[in-house]
């Protein structure tokens, strides 16, 4: 529980501190739909296919924190930082890069035990979490053009 209370703090300062290249209104629109998200996905693979989950199965409120917390802070430093008007290399070199990230903090929280795999692995998530940063992209696309409207 230490190691996720710790993160959780570090995400959301690291999420405050850091210089904002994004307007306020899509943050927030990135935070939001990081939860949500995080919610969909989780109820499906984790309380639906018990794939993975949090501390124990089934609904553990405590494993809330990292939807709540953890994910909008994570998303809004994703999206903060993506290299919009770079080449499409530096933007897989970011995704790539965000997906080894992921993988760490995957293995970290499986090892200090708020996390946990059933039939899920490192090799499910791997190629996972690519999908997910793109979904996160894609969302703060359709996000702009219903601004523009």
């Amino acid at each position: 529980m230490y190691f996720l209370i710790i993160s959780v703090t570090i995400f959301i300062v690291v999420a405050l501190l850091v210089p904002k290249n994004l307007p306020k209104n899509e943050l927030y629109a990135i935070a939001l739909f990081s939860i949500v998200f995080g919610f969909v996905s989780d109820i499906v693979l984790d309380l639906k296919y018990n794939l993975y989950g949090y501390f124990n199965p089934g609904v553990d409120l405590a494993g809330f924190l990292p939807i709540l917390f953890i994910f909008p802070s994570s998303g809004v430093l994703y999206m903060n930082s993506y290299p919009f008007r770079k080449s499409i290399q530096k933007q897989i070199t970011y995704i790539v890069g965000w997906t080894l990230f992921s993988l760490t903090f995957e293995y970290l929280s499986i090892e200090f035990g708020y996390f946990y795999h059933n039939q899920w692995n490192y090799w499910l998530s791997a190629i996972t979490y690519p999908f997910l940063l793109l979904i996160q992209l894609l969302h703060l696309k359709i996000y702009k053009v219903y601004q523009s409207k």
